[in-house]
């Protein structure tokens, strides 16, 4: 039950809706009060002000009431339809009224009226024309027409007062539409195709001839059905026969107040899938998992809330995965975006050395001076998971000897586990220079012990990868940021190394303002998380996915591999990514995915075969217990921006060739 701080201002605001459906949204109704006070203002009426009827504030400018099958309001059709009471189906099923509610899109509402009447009155009046009908009955011959209609409306007042000695009550239900257009021939097709809905499930629908204006009034939110549409529209139900099977909402929507264009269009009711994953009152969490084959769209579904979120304000950071950079560049040079391009070849640069720096002033104005945790401390454990990548053979004796050489690399930085020796004495304002690679390679050559660690360790100093033994030359402050590793496919080895990264620094970008809202993609999780990474790598994902939510943030896991996915200690990881998502985004699968997904999602076997089914663009979310079908789209600009398909890549090549000509 949603209640108003104001239930009058609220009751005047829907009146004046109703009443003036174009002009409200040119018009508010704070801007047509101020018009009327005006008014009375400029003809020396004050006197009058406190005065004012209700109606000078939601009377519409003009109503024309002259036509028999149609009213006009502020140039508006409306069209009053009426389903007649021998216009319903015998035997309905459980929510057949939901056909008409998910019918009412643009220019369609629905009225629904229940009016419960007294038992003992209609038990008095049932056994009546039980009686009547019985005795009709005996002088009608049984090749009369009329027979029929007298046999069966005698079974059918018994079923009716065998369900009042039951307990159920009965009630009087009436059907009334309305339909709007802003032309006459548009406001005929709408009525037309309505009917033709109603008669494919055995029902008809009556205009309202010569009775608009009582269908207006009736359509008003006052519950006064006009008692000429009462008799004509009435018909009796029971309780559960037909009353609690009208229940009209039997499909989920997601319509949230501040949230941005989730997906597209349900295609169960045609309604808008909008949602605030940060609204921690909906959400346990703002996470989202996106699951499918390849080819399914993961990645434009990614980019596509990508730059929603980055218009909303909302920053944004995207790890590429690999054979996949190109894909983001275009959208993140539209939009002023940064692109990070982490590979052997590139310029860029991401010290993972490097202490950063993290502005605390937020948290400190909320909870206080924080504890004074070694920052040496928790990089070098960062540092672990970065060498087990790396050198996965690893014995725990080498790990030992890491732990000292990387004590002592940053010690001949003078830095300690004291957090005051970060700070550059000529400039307090800042940290220290940091390591590189290279100072972590000259301690682990000192030593015949960890040589070995040393000469695997070369490639990324003086070989092939040498660019990774640099200091940090890049910047994250950019609202959307994008960190490429798409070049990282001729190692394994290198590629989960370059994606942790990626990760560590956008990590630390993220922990620093828990008030202000950010999102984290990781396209290609199970790069990380799989057969082919490691547990160090796989604790600190799921790490993200668990604590992101305490620092205002939203961790976006995608994959197309489910076997690679859940293939780390029994899918321990996979499952947990998956647990701490609140909402779960499902494209096409094959049936072996979608039976494995089934089993972790508890879906019914109707929403299983759906899946395997999903055209490219089609998909189910799940949140908060609910699945909804939903048919996601994108404005020709995004379309433009984030597309791979073929044909539409040529359209857009041949449309710039153009324009250069």
């Amino acid at each position: 039950m949603v209640t108003h701080d104001n239930e009058d201002e609220f009751t005047t605001d829907v009146l004046y809706t109703l009443l003036n459906r174009t002009l409200c949204t040119e018009v508010p109704l704070p801007d047509r009060i101020s018009t009327v006070l005006s008014a009375y203002t400029k003809e020396n009426r004050m006197e009058e002000l406190d005065h004012i009827r209700i109606n000078e504030f939601l009377a519409p400018e003009s109503v024309d009431f002259r036509h028999s099958h149609y009213v006009q309001i502020n140039g508006l059709y409306h069209s009053y339809l009426l389903v007649p009471s021998d216009g319903y189906k015998n035997r309905v099923t459980p929510g057949w009224l939901s056909l008409l509610v998910n019918a009412g899109g643009e220019g369609i509402d629905i009225d629904f009226f229940l009016q419960k009447q007294p038992k003992d009155k209609i038990q008095q009046r049932l056994g009546q024309q039980i009686r009547i009908n019985r005795s009709k009955l005996k002088d009608a011959s049984d090749t009369n027409t009329d027979y029929d209609d007298l046999d069966s409306a005698i079974r059918s007042g018994y079923f009716l007062k065998q369900g009042l000695a039951n307990n159920e009550d009965f009630y009087y239900m009436n059907l009334l539409i309305t339909i709007t257009a802003t032309t006459l021939e548009e406001l005929q097709w709408r009525i037309q195709e309505m009917k033709k809905l109603l008669i494919s499930q055995d029902m008809n629908l009556h205009s309202c001839y010569f009775l608009q204006e009582q269908g207006f009034l009736s359509s008003l939110p006052l519950a006064n059905l006009d008692k000429k549409l009462f008799k004509l529209s009435k018909r009796n139900v029971l309780t559960s026969g037909g009353a609690a099977s009208c229940y009209p909402f039997v499909s989920y929507s997601i319509c949230d107040d501040n949230g941005i264009l989730f997906g597209g269009v349900n295609k169960h009711n045609n309604s808008l899938v909008i949602a605030d994953i940060f609204d921690s009152r909906q959400y346990k969490n703002s996470n989202i998992c996106i699951l499918g084959c390849s080819g399914a769209g993961k990645t434009f579904t990614m980019q596509t809330m990508a730059l929603r979120m980055r218009r909303k304000g909302i920053q944004v950071f995207i790890i590429a995965p690999p054979l996949k950079g190109h894909e983001f560049y275009r959208a993140a040079r539209n939009v002023g975006g940064e692109f990070i391009q982490i590979s052997p070849a590139s310029k860029n640069c991401i010290n993972i050395m490097e202490i950063r720096k993290v502005d605390n002033s937020v948290n400190e104005l909320l909870d206080g001076p924080t504890l004074d945790a070694s920052a040496l401390a928790g990089k070098i454990q960062r540092l672990h998971i970065f060498f087990s990548l790396l050198i996965p053979d690893m014995s725990h004796e080498e790990k030992q000897l890491l732990d000292e050489a990387l004590i002592k690399t940053y010690a001949l930085k003078g830095i300690t586990h004291k957090n005051e020796s970060l700070t550059d004495p000529q400039h307090p304002e800042q940290y220290k220079k940091m390591p590189i690679l290279e100072d972590v390679y000259n301690v682990l050559l000192e030593s015949e012990d960890t040589k070995r660690l040393a000469h695997i360790l070369n490639r990324l100093v003086h070989g092939s990868a040498s660019s990774f033994n640099q200091q940090t030359n890049v910047d994250l402050t950019n609202k959307y940021t994008v960190l490429d590793i798409s070049e990282l496919t001729g190692s394994s080895d290198l590629l989960t190394v370059g994606m942790f990264v990626a990760l560590d620094y956008v990590w630390d970008k993220a922990k620093e303002n828990r008030t202000e809202e950010k999102a984290i993609f990781v396209d290609e999780v199970w790069q990380l998380i799989g057969a082919s990474s490691n547990r160090l790598a796989a604790e600190f994902v799921l790490e993200i996915a668990k604590i992101i939510r305490a620092y205002s943030g939203a961790g976006i896991f995608a994959t197309q591999d489910l076997n690679d996915f859940f293939a780390l200690d029994d899918g321990k990881y996979g499952k947990g990514i998956i647990n701490n998502c609140k909402t779960k985004i499902i494209l096409n699968m094959e049936d072996e995915e979608a039976q494995r997904v089934k089993t972790i999602l508890h879906l019914s076997e109707t929403e299983v075969m759906n899946i395997t089914h999903f055209q490219r663009g089609n998909g189910l979310i799940s949140t908060n217990n609910n699945n909804i079908t939903v048919e996601f789209k994108a404005s020709n600009l995004e379309k433009e921006l984030i597309t791979t398909d073929r044909q539409e890549l040529l359209e857009i090549l041949a449309k710039q060739k153009k324009q250069a000509v």
